[in-house]
């Protein structure tokens, strides 16, 4: 089943220009596309250049309750945004939301937090939380409606900086 769309049924948005984008839910990725995950993390800061994003993404795709949505470009498949979402049942939740440096700044990233809010809101939930790690992931969702509400507390010496929760209600 896809996932709901800002974009469609077939979860393509065309632009003026015709370049389009393409929307995927990934349930079965191949080993190419665990590497350009990898790739695009790894650019992005997400993660170390020394892990293999394969663990974060076969957890996601296995439980009931996650999903693993990438964009491509129509032309040549290549994946230049992620963004996993779920819930535990109380909170929904948005993880790895990366965009290709010669992505940022188009929209897809707000478009990708949309569709996360549309996907958790018919799963029932409330609310849902974000733990950012730098101060222009608050900025950007701040623009989208979060708030801050504190800080990731498993941390023996948190940094003032990083790990903060910020949530927006799913309620309208």
């Amino acid at each position: 089943m896809s996932a709901p769309s800002p974009f469609g049924q077939d979860l393509t948005n065309k632009t003026a220009d015709g370049a389009g984008i393409k929307l995927e839910q990934l349930k079965t990725p191949s080993n190419e596309d665990i590497a350009a995950i990898t790739r695009l993390w790894i650019a992005t800061g997400l993660i170390p250049a020394i892990r293999d994003a394969r663990q974060d993404i076969e957890s996601c795709i296995s439980a009931n309750n996650g999903s693993l949505i990438v964009a491509r470009r129509p032309e040549d498949q290549q994946i230049f945004a992620t963004m996993m979402t779920g819930h535990d049942g109380v909170y929904g939740w948005v993880h790895y939301l990366a965009i290709a440096k010669h992505a940022q700044g188009s929209g897809i990233g707000s478009e990708l937090v949309a569709l996360a809010e549309d996907i958790l809101r018919l799963s029932g939930l409330g609310e849902i939380r974000i733990t950012i790690e730098n101060a222009a992931a608050g900025d950007f969702y701040a623009k989208l409606g979060y708030d801050f509400i504190g800080s990731v507390t498993d941390q023996h010496q948190p940094d003032p900086q990083q790990n903060k929760i910020m949530r927006k209600s799913l309620v309208q």
